[in-house]
């Protein structure tokens, strides 16, 4: 996504549904209520629709200063445990921590769920929990604009540069459709997502042999293969530099996803990381180079997420980040910064944090009590290090 994470492997989409399900069945006793500068004004949902508003210090802030680092996150104070329902706020974090609540819906049960949010910080794309619904949110006014799609229809994100349309999936076929829900193109066949580049006229997609570069009206540019992977196994997982992307695809025989760097100009790829045993690496899955290191995104035990460390050698070393409960999701990076979402109690609380592996310090953006069920949706500012170009 970044489009919205459509780009990680079948795997860890499975993961992260079930992670998410598990939340929203659950439930958190709301961690402190952030404070603002300002007093952000609130609208209320009426049933399942929803409205939203926002304080006039957002509106500067989203016109002058979003950019990497940003995110915007959904948070419930809802018990977890099916203790019953709460509201969902909608907050704008800096990198630095500071948050502006944008909107509040009074029940999370039915509340809309973050999808996106639009490369230019304007706009956020919200399904709505009970049906095919779309909401579009013009974060600096509050407006809602509401369209349906068809049904089997999933919205994965924007498209790039503007957010003037978006991009949505049914089964492995790909379609943009306008910001009033009306079919603008079919796209073609997809085995794993869309990854655009900036421009916003090609993008990256799974095919049979390894990814396609199709332009933006569905026509095949290029096939670019990768060597030893499994027929339709490869999904891009989001631009490493201006030229190469980063794909995940699973060897023949061998379940355990490895990572490669993929030229788009039609240069032989590169193994990013080696065969692993799956002993204790189930996959890997997304990868940042930080000043400290190489950082992998891994699949691990019983369906939870890990972070490694990998040497030169290619082999890895567990990243231990305190205070959660060892189920880690890399969301982003920022400098010597990893953006994590996990949970910090053992009814699926999540938390959302920023922490610098190489000296373990952390930032916490909402430290949420186990009796919550805290972060619902996270989405950091359009940014390579997430996906989104």
């Amino acid at each position: 996504m970044r489009l919205r994470r459509a780009s990680l492997p079948r795997l860890i989409t499975a993961v992260l549904s079930t992670v998410l399900l598990a939340a929203g069945l659950t439930a958190c006793a709301a961690a402190a209520r952030p404070a603002a500068a300002t007093s952000p004004a609130r609208a209320a949902a009426t049933g399942t629709a929803s409205a939203a508003a926002t304080s006039t210090a957002s509106a500067s802030v989203l016109g002058n200063r979003v950019g990497p680092g940003w995110i915007l996150a959904e948070y419930t104070s809802a018990r977890s445990g099916g203790g019953g329902s709460g509201p969902v706020e909608l907050y704008l974090i800096s990198p630095a921590g500071a948050k502006y609540q944008l909107a509040r819906w009074p029940n999370f049960l039915t509340a809309p769920v973050l999808v996106a949010w639009s490369p230019d910080g304007q706009q956020a794309l919200f399904r709505d929990s009970p049906g095919r619904g779309i909401e579009l949110l013009t974060l600096a006014t509050g407006h809602v604009s509401t369209f349906a799609l068809p049904g089997g229809v999933s919205p994965i994100g924007f498209i790039p540069p503007g957010g003037l349309a978006i991009v949505a999936s049914s089964g492995d076929s790909l379609a943009q459709y306008n910001l009033s829900g009306a079919l603008a193109r079919q796209l073609g066949n997809s085995t794993g997502g869309a990854l655009y580049t900036p421009s916003g006229l090609e993008f990256v997609t799974g095919a049979r042999d390894g990814l396609n570069l199709v332009g933006n009206l569905g026509t095949l540019i290029s096939q670019l293969a990768i060597p030893d992977s499994r027929i339709n196994s490869c999904t891009p997982v989001r631009w490493w530099s201006s030229g190469t992307v980063l794909a995940s695809c699973e060897p023949p025989g061998n379940g355990v996803t490895q990572l490669w760097l993929v030229p788009v100009g039609g240069a032989r790829p590169e193994a990013l990381t080696p065969l692993r045993t799956g002993l204790r690496d189930l996959g890997d899955l997304d990868a940042w180079q930080l000043s400290s290191g190489l950082y992998l995104q891994s699949a691990g035990p019983c369906g939870v997420l890990q972070i490694f460390k990998q040497a030169a050698s290619g082999s890895i070393s567990l990243v231990t980040v305190p205070y959660t409960m060892g189920d880690n999701h890399v969301l982003s990076a920022l400098g010597s910064r990893l953006l994590i979402e996990a949970p910090t109690g053992c009814m699926a609380s999540n938390s959302l944090l920023w922490f610098d592996p190489a000296n373990g310090a952390g930032q916490w953006l909402f430290r949420v009590p186990g009796s919550a069920i805290g972060i619902t949706a996270a989405v950091p500012f359009y940014s390579r290090e997430n996906g989104n170009l």
